[in-house]
């Protein structure tokens, strides 16, 4: 991969991130519109606390392999598979520097670990898919 793939890398991951809390968002706003309606902000908030890590797990991981699976195709010259890691290490990164930023590494449980290896091999399997493709 060039330096610029990795600058890419970069752009895709952060462009994941931002589509990951805004699904969750919705998840949670779904939740509260539809499934829960009526309840104090309070009562929400805790809630997202529970929906959103498991919302990131199952979104994050098709967004992932979408990603990965376009990107994958895009540039057939690139290494697909070394690219998608690349951009979900990039991300698990990011990821862990907002927690320890916002004093959460000592509750960083079973949660984010499914959800990074999730992510990590549904961007495998996109990148894969897409070799497949080529």
């Amino acid at each position: 991969m060039s330096g610029l793939d990795y600058i890419k890398a970069f752009g895709v991951a952060l462009l994941l991130m931002v589509l990951n809390v805004a699904v969750s968002f919705g998840v949670v706003a779904v939740y509260a519109y539809l499934i829960e309606p009526g309840h104090e902000a309070a009562y929400y908030e805790t809630a997202a606390q529970s929906i959103a890590p498991w919302s990131s797990v199952f979104v994050g991981a098709l967004l992932f392999f979408l990603a990965a699976w376009f990107f994958g195709v895009r540039k057939p010259a690139r290494s697909a598979l070394a690219f998608a890691l690349t951009f979900a290490a990039i991300y698990t990164a990011i990821d862990f520097a907002i927690i320890a930023a916002v004093g959460g590494l000592q509750y960083l449980g079973l949660v984010v670990w499914i959800s990074v290896s999730a992510k990590s091999a549904a961007a495998a399997a996109g990148a894969l898919l897409a070799n497949r493709r080529a």
